[in-house]
């Protein structure tokens, strides 16, 4: 098996003090580039100052989409409390429909002809109705009755009577 690797036998061999100060010089000068110092500072202040308003939109927008993501969290909490207080109803209904469910069968039990029939033969005393229990009872022909209404003989009667005459 053969891989693509490079060893650098030159970091095992002895090296003097002066040969490693020489190859560190060497690379600290090919890899640093040094600018005028005029440019430099011209660019600094340039970049610093060149859009201000940029910085200002910048925060801006970052506050604004602060604002709506917590916004929308706190949309997502109250939506996760309504959901609970809602799963919660939906028991308390559900056991309060077997309750009532539960008092309907006995009220309907406690209520029914054969219930009511039994309580009134056991504790009551009572029997069903037989001939013997019959009573006819006859009227006359000749009574008559009579709806005596009263007349009004009364002063403030008449006075009431002849306004109701003439509004009509």
């Amino acid at each position: 098996m053969r891989s693509g690797e490079a060893y650098d036998f030159s970091m095992f061999e002895q090296h003097t003090d002066e040969q490693l100060r020489q190859e560190q010089d060497t690379a600290a000068q090919g890899s640093v580039l040094q600018m005028p110092e005029a440019s430099t500072k011209k660019h600094a202040k340039v970049r610093l100052h060149k859009h201000p308003l940029r910085t200002v939109a910048i925060c801006i927008c970052l506050v604004v989409m602060a604002g709506v993501m917590a916004t929308f969290v706190y949309g997502q909490v109250q939506l996760s409390e309504l959901a609970v207080q809602i799963s919660e109803a939906d028991n308390s209904l559900g056991e309060q429909q077997s309750l009532y469910t539960q008092l309907q069968m006995k009220n309907d039990a406690k209520q029914s002809l054969s219930t009511v029939e039994t309580a009134a033969t056991q504790k009551l005393g009572m029997s069903k109705i037989d001939s013997s229990q019959m009573e006819t009872v006859e009227m006359n022909s000749a009574d008559k009755a009579q709806v005596v209404q009263k007349t009004g003989d009364d002063f403030l009667t008449k006075i009431w009577d002849r306004i109701c005459a003439l509004l009509s």
